[in-house]
């Protein structure tokens, strides 16, 4: 039983190790090992499969009396952790341009949207992607990530065609609107909020549309309806 006990525990310190390559790499193999057994202690696996392990990891993290104060090491993981759900999300159909045509004129406010489940968003208060990266393509980073002036939010998503995890900073404009969307606002929901962050009325329509091209472009947007019409 000793035996089964010590292995049993060697693979999800594996299992974490490969989840969380960025945060071993950050924190070293003893600092890593250390707080790894701590979280599978606190958090043991529930699910028949190993692939939830570290779902809770990076919470943990910011709660840990020995941990919460290296929220460096939490950004981190909620980062790696968000690259492979977006990886490993179940696949669903895009919406074309051509939709957009479709949709009467006098539905457009009341527009919503699905977003496709391999995109979801992250706030970061630390440059964490350019370490992630160079640890991704086995290269020894240039140094510990750096603090932003202000959290940032970051949208991962999987793309397409390629079926590569792709991930970028968004402007606060374009986060604020996302969440209108994702929240199940709709396109005059959309507007206003661009409209409280400073674009003129004029313009706030323009901007939401050119958001929406650029989301469906990056295989973001899975469909739209609207209560009164049939959905697309």
């Amino acid at each position: 039983l000793n035996v089964y006990d010590h292995a049993y525990v060697a693979r999800l310190l594996e299992v974490m190790a490969e989840d969380y390559g960025a945060v071993h790499t950050l924190l070293g193999d003893d600092a890593f090992a250390n707080v790894a057994r701590d979280y599978i202690r606190d958090c043991p696996s529930t699910k028949r499969s190993v692939r939830w392990l570290g779902r809770d990891f990076s919470g943990w993290l910011r709660r840990s009396d020995t941990w919460s104060h290296l929220p460096l090491v939490a950004d981190m993981a909620t980062f790696e952790w968000t690259l492979g759900l977006a990886f490993d999300a179940p696949d669903a159909a895009l919406l074309g341009l051509d939709a957009f045509a479709e949709v009467p004129p006098d539905a457009w406010p009341a527009l919503k949207f699905d977003f496709h489940p391999a995109l979801n968003t992250l706030d970061l208060e630390f440059d964490v992607a350019p370490f992630h990266q160079a640890v991704a393509n086995e290269q020894e980073p240039t140094g510990a990530p750096e603090a932003f002036d202000t959290p940032q939010t970051w949208a991962v998503w999987r793309d397409h065609e390629t079926l590569m995890v792709y991930y970028r900073a968004l402007a606060v404009e374009e986060a604020a609107g996302l969440d209108v969307l994702r929240a199940d606002g709709d396109f005059a929901g959309l507007c206003v909020a661009l409209a409280a962050l400073g674009t003129s009325d004029d313009n706030a329509a323009m901007q939401a549309a050119t958001l929406l091209r650029q989301w469906l472009e990056s295989s973001w947007i899975s469909g739209l309806h609207v209560a009164s019409f049939q959905a697309i």
